[in-house]
């Protein structure tokens, strides 16, 4: 990540506690064992003049927990549950007719570019999904990682670009965000999250991918809540997961959107640079065997692709 005119560089400044760092400390007391399954599509739209989550249907047979939650979430957010059993098969946003991108992955790909990334805004990837050779890192891995990484993560504060100002119905609050490489035994990934009172996003380098979830909502089952704005999660598909606390009463939920990026454009990444360059193998002194012990450093981004200002 580097700073551009418009960004204030907050390095020197002592850093608070980012909502990573205590959405971690939540996730490791659920049981991560449990957690792959417990994943469901949802959408949100405007019924009969309120606004309502639409759920699969048979989720009281197949996800009784998950839809305990969800209950529980909808009263405390006035909003309504309806079963969606409609047999038209209705095109998620990101792949409508006009293959125009979602207004949010517009907002997300310039948020990167604003904070960094080199060129033009990056496309979704076709099709929008993992690519089979990107490395998969699960979304509550990915929150402890970033949780683990945020002391050591280079800080910047920008202004929304007007893509997410619409997303966000018209809210102009600036944007934190936060960027390190962290390295593990076998892979060297860049790690990005981003805060303001109405976006919380986290996101990773995966190959000639950036992947980027965009954390709309969510809490433990007697305080869940909405951290966006309503009009933000009408306008993109998402997806709701459970992480089983080892009581009921301690479940954890949490929605959000994902993006895929795709970076093999010109001109590269100063990461997938380096890595072109580096040769494979164990740092010397390296025990291959031994688990890997993550570190992390500083970004520092060649000059050539730094931004001028």
């Amino acid at each position: 990540m580097t700073t551009s005119a418009s960004a204030e560089t907050l390095d020197d400044l002592e850093q608070p506690v980012t909502w990573v760092q205590t959405l971690s400390e939540v996730i490791g007391k659920t049981d991560s064992a449990a957690e792959s399954r417990m994943h469901t599509v949802l959408s949100c739209d405007i019924k009969a003049h309120k606004p309502a989550l639409f759920l699969p249907p048979d989720m009281a047979e197949l996800q009784p927990r998950s839809l305990r939650y969800l209950h529980a979430f909808a009263k405390a957010n006035d909003l309504r549950l309806i079963e969606d059993r409609r047999r038209v098969e209705i095109q998620p946003v990101i792949e409508q007719r006009d293959r125009k991108p979602p207004m949010i992955a517009l907002g997300l790909s310039t948020l990167l570019q604003q904070t960094g990334l080199p060129g033009a805004p990056r496309p979704l990837s076709t099709p929008h999904r993992l690519n089979a050779d990107s490395p998969h890192i699960g979304i509550a891995r990915l929150i402890k990682m970033a949780a683990f990484s945020a002391p050591e993560s280079k800080r910047v504060v920008v202004l929304p670009n007007q893509m997410m100002i619409n997303v966000l119905n018209d809210d102009t609050q600036p944007i934190t965000g936060y960027a390190c490489r962290l390295i593990t035994a076998d892979t060297t990934s860049i790690l990005s999250h981003f805060d303001s009172p109405n976006f919380r996003a986290i996101g990773y380098s995966a190959g000639h991918q950036y992947v980027m979830h965009v954390c709309l909502a969510g809490g433990p089952l007697q305080s869940s809540t909405l951290w966006s704005h309503l009009h933000t999660l009408t306008r993109t598909d998402f997806r709701f997961q459970l992480f089983p606390g080892r009581q009921a009463i301690d479940d954890f939920g949490l929605f959000y959107a994902t993006f895929y990026l795709n970076l093999s454009e010109t001109p590269s990444p100063w990461w997938l640079e380096d890595s072109a360059q580096a040769e494979p193998g164990s740092a010397p002194g390296e025990d291959p065997l031994a688990e890997p012990q993550p570190r992390t450093e500083p970004l520092v981004i060649p000059a050539h692709q730094r931004k001028a200002g």
